[in-house]
């Protein structure tokens, strides 16, 4: 598991670097940056939580909150108001 836990938080460094070298060449793009690397964080921020039941209540809720922002995208596009 602790592989897991570097190769995540490597990989959420990687990507908020990516996206801030973005931003440096496309400013208009600051706050879709931001909540990227909240949400990044918030994610590598889980997996060193020790209590194993609170993990997979947090993962739980993550997972419905990608599933609910996913719908709600799905909808606005069908209805041609794409975000």
């Amino acid at each position: 598991m602790n592989l897991i836990r570097t190769l995540i938080t490597l990989g959420a460094v990687f990507y908020t670097a990516v996206m801030l070298v973005q931003v440096t060449t496309n400013e208009s793009i600051l706050t879709q940056a931001a909540a990227g690397i909240i949400l990044l964080v918030a994610v590598a921020a889980l997996t060193w939580q020790r209590e194993s039941l609170a993990l997979k209540r947090y993962e739980m809720t993550l997972l419905w909150v990608s599933v609910l922002c996913f719908a709600v995208y799905a909808l606005a596009g069908a209805f041609g108001r794409g975000l």
